[in-house]
């Protein structure tokens, strides 16, 4: 898989909010294998979103998980990324990062 490539090749809204609803699912399935909020995790993840994008075909379902996975993944890594430098989540108050 290359880096540079697209992991989804189209997304609409549709496929944005079927994403959205997916990813809570994979996050509740995944982090009982892999852990949550940890670089690895987040690692997991996103791979696993390359691979159901690339071997789950086009259809609707492949890219929710896809978008889902990538999402959750890309989350973790950022939350990672703040408890090295001593970000607590739970110190964030209006949930924005300014």
């Amino acid at each position: 898989m290359d880096i540079d490539k697209n992991i989804v090749s189209s997304v609409d809204a549709v496929d944005m909010v079927l994403g959205s609803i997916a990813k809570p699912i994979v996050e509740k399935t995944a982090s009982s294998v892999v852990g949550n909020g940890t670089f690895m995790s987040g690692a997991v993840k996103l791979i696993g979103a390359g691979m159901a994008a690339k071997y789950g075909g086009s259809n609707r379902v492949a890219k929710a998980i896809a978008i889902g996975a990538g999402m959750d993944g890309s989350e973790d890594m950022i939350v990672a990324m703040g408890a090295k430098v001593g970000v607590n989540q739970a110190e964030q108050t209006g949930g924005g990062v300014f």
